[in-house]
């Protein structure tokens, strides 16, 4: 009978040790770019909304899209969000 709920728990231990290691070792590195002094090359399979122009106003999008592998990434000189300098 001891036998057998030390097995048992030896069992949930074991999985739960694979489970925690196999998420952990799934993770990706994260870096926080300035976005104000910096410039980024994107990597492959960035996906997520952005803003386009229309009617002269900054628009989000409503759907997720994916931008190009190479494409460079950054923000405008000395501008806040939606000011175009127009």
């Amino acid at each position: 009978m001891l036998r057998r709920q030390m097995s048992k728990h030896l069992k949930i231990l074991l999985m739960t040790s694979a489970l925690l290691c196999g998420v952990s070792c799934g993770t990706t590195k994260v870096v926080f770019v300035k976005e104000s002094a910096d410039v980024v090359r994107l990597g492959p399979n960035v996906k997520g909304k952005v803003y386009f122009r229309k009617d002269g106003e900054w628009v989000l999008s409503k759907n997720n899209v994916t931008l190009p592998e190479g494409w460079y990434a950054g923000s405008l000189d000395g501008g806040a969000e939606g000011d175009t300098g127009d």
